[in-house]
């Protein structure tokens, strides 16, 4: 459960200028829906990799900002999330490379949300032609006695023999890019700690098509660590497949 204690108050580590922010005493990551690159689908907690624009101007990172106090209320203004468009932005002028490291993750997936649009209508589309069929079924069964009996009828289902597929993902030269300059970052960072980055490299990987180094990272996870997204990820690398995918945990 989310709960919120008061309101932070801290300050820029670039010209100092205080911010206001909720103070968290719990967090609950409960999310609708997953993506593989990571994104939640109406999650209780914001989507973010911790990145704020200061009014100044400069990109600074959450962790940075430096505490003043906590109030129980405040009227200082709060740090928005940075738009998608100045990400780029913010990847050009990172001041080290954990921040550009957070800026290319928030880019990988702010780049992706239009597959995520596309696939959304195509996932409905279909769906809704499943429904369409499956009434068909049940007006040819729903016998005249049944409807003398006042038996309700049956609530749509989705069978497991249901058609599921979803359109091709063609990412731009600008995402093949990033998805390549952050793999090479974190490629980095996990060659001195093995255990960090493995399901985000199996998903940049497999998202190039890099098949052979995806698959490696999911085998370097112990077998007693093995949950529904390293699962999935191993069989969408199995079937050389590129696309973003949506599931439930």
């Amino acid at each position: 459960m989310t709960m919120i204690e008061g309101v932070r108050i801290r300050a820029t580590p670039c010209c100092g200028k205080l911010y206001a922010s909720p103070n968290y005493v719990s967090l609950n990551f409960m999310s609708f829906g997953f993506w593989t690159d990571g994104w939640r689908e109406h999650s209780l907690m914001p989507n973010e990799t911790g990145l704020r624009q200061c009014a100044c101007g400069i990109f600074v990172k959450l962790k940075d900002m430096i505490d003043v106090r906590i109030d129980e209320k405040s009227e200082l203004p709060r740090m928005e999330h940075i738009p998608g468009q100045l990400l780029q932005d913010c990847i050009k002028q990172a001041k080290d490379a954990d921040m550009e490291i957070l800026a290319r993750i928030a880019f990988w997936r702010f780049a992706n949300h239009e597959y995520r649009d596309n696939y959304r209508a195509h996932r409905d589309a279909e769906e809704e032609e499943s429904k369409k069929i499956w009434n068909v079924l049940q007006n040819q069964t729903n016998k005249w006695w049944k409807k003398l009996l006042r038996i309700p009828p049956p609530e749509y289902r989705r069978s497991s023999n249901s058609p599921f597929t979803y359109p091709p993902f063609e990412p731009t030269i600008a995402q093949v890019e990033n998805m390549t300059i952050l793999s090479d970052m974190l490629l980095e960072i996990q060659k001195k700690e093995p255990s960090r980055y493995v399901t985000t490299l199996a998903e940049l990987y497999r998202e190039l098509g890099r098949f052979e180094e995806a698959k490696a990272q999911i085998l370097s996870i112990p077998e007693n660590e093995i949950g529904t997204t390293s699962k999935l990820l191993s069989d969408l690398i199995d079937e050389k497949e590129t696309a973003l995918i949506r599931y439930r945990m």
